[in-house]
């Protein structure tokens, strides 16, 4: 006896399973932008306590921020 096999669906790109899901980038650029801040602030506090500065905080913060969106414009800005 021969067993017919089911065809497999196809993955509709409306329904989330295709290529062209979006659904996530909204979370995704947010955890891009609070990672930036957070990874380049803390780099900026544990170098302002170990040297004995206090402007590297700031500057840790702005620069994870700027570098967060420079990557994103690089990741969403193209078409």
């Amino acid at each position: 006896m021969s067993q017919q096999e089911e065809p497999k669906p196809t993955p509709n790109p409306s329904a989330g399973g295709g290529t062209n899901d979006t659904s996530g980038d909204g979370w995704r650029v947010l955890s891009y932008l609070i990672g930036g801040i957070l990874v380049y602030g803390g780099i900026g506090f544990g170098l302002d306590r170990w040297l004995g500065t206090q402007f590297l905080l700031p500057v840790g913060i702005v620069l994870g921020a700027g570098l967060s969106i420079l990557m994103l414009h690089f990741r969403y800005g193209r078409s």
